[in-house]
């Protein structure tokens, strides 16, 4: 495993758990990936079940499991609480699984900020795994801007918040003004530093067609960075080498599921590791 193995996550892409065992298992088993998430895309997805199967075959993994307030609302509120207190209940059974909190889109009576504030304010009579919380920092809007950066310190004012995953971008200029407000953000806290993540992708023409196409949601994306593969990695290697500056964990957010994909990744990190 090359030198940047343990200093990266990889999130996973599987549409059932017989693909997860058949053919993500054995590929993370084989390449010594321990470090993964899990995505929250649907109602049905299996969430607790996929995180078992991965640490039961790997006991050594530390699984991120997304949690979408979308996906889970229940017919209320409380509802809605009592599903996720549940689920954290059952998450926090082994020490080296997280989650990570999403909103899902749509405002709903029930996001992150809110779930969290609620939680916060009361005493919290089941077990907690590590919270982590999304951060947006490249949203063009200053008003779109300023109210990410208020929703952001709403969550932190919960006190129950262990760290945070950074979305992707290619704005540099407004990811350090980002990263810049989390440290300050952060100054206050008594306990330890918050654990900083950040995504990327790996360029490829396919994700280049695509996002040009049919762009994500809250992912800004340069027209230099989809012109081509090599801009796009030229950017991806200034985007990792700031997080490197400011202490940011890389989050690969692309279906790496063959040997030639992970050796091009692992060159990508590995690059700007050595340039940081």
């Amino acid at each position: 495993m090359s030198s940047v193995g343990s200093s990266w996550r990889l999130e996973l892409f599987f549409k059932s758990k017989k693909d997860l065992q058949e053919k993500v298992l054995p590929f993370l088993k084989e390449n010594g990936i321990k470090r993964v998430n899990i995505t929250n895309k649907t109602k049905e997805d299996q969430l607790l079940e996929c995180c078992q199967l991965i640490t039961s075959a790997i006991p050594s993994a530390q699984v991120c499991v997304h949690y979408s307030f979308k996906w889970n609302y229940k017919h209320n509120v409380d509802q809605s609480l009592e599903a996720f207190s549940k689920f954290c209940a059952c998450l926090s059974e082994d020490k080296q699984s997280s989650a990570l909190l999403i909103s899902g889109g749509k405002k709903r009576k029930l996001d992150t900020v809110e779930a969290l504030q609620r939680l916060g304010a009361s005493a919290c009579n089941f077990a907690m795994p590590p919270i982590y919380v999304a951060f947006n920092p490249y949203f063009p809007s200053k008003a779109e801007a300023a109210e990410e950066r208020k929703r952001m310190q709403r969550k932190l004012d919960s006190g129950l918040v262990r760290g945070i995953y950074l979305q992707m971008g290619t704005d540099l200029k407004l990811l350090k003004e980002g990263l810049d407000f989390l440290k300050e953000a952060g100054s206050t806290r008594q306990d330890s530093p918050m654990n900083l993540y950040g995504s990327i992708f790996l360029p490829s023409k396919r994700l280049l067609a695509q996002m040009r196409f049919r762009p994500w949601n809250g992912v800004f994306l340069s027209d230099e960075y989809l012109s081509n593969v090599d801009k796009a990695r030229s950017i991806t290697s200034d985007i990792l080498n700031s997080y490197s500056q400011h202490g940011v964990t890389p989050l690969v957010e692309s279906n790496i599921c063959t040997s030639q994909e992970l050796r091009q990744c692992l060159d990508l990190l590995e690059e700007s590791h050595r340039t940081a």
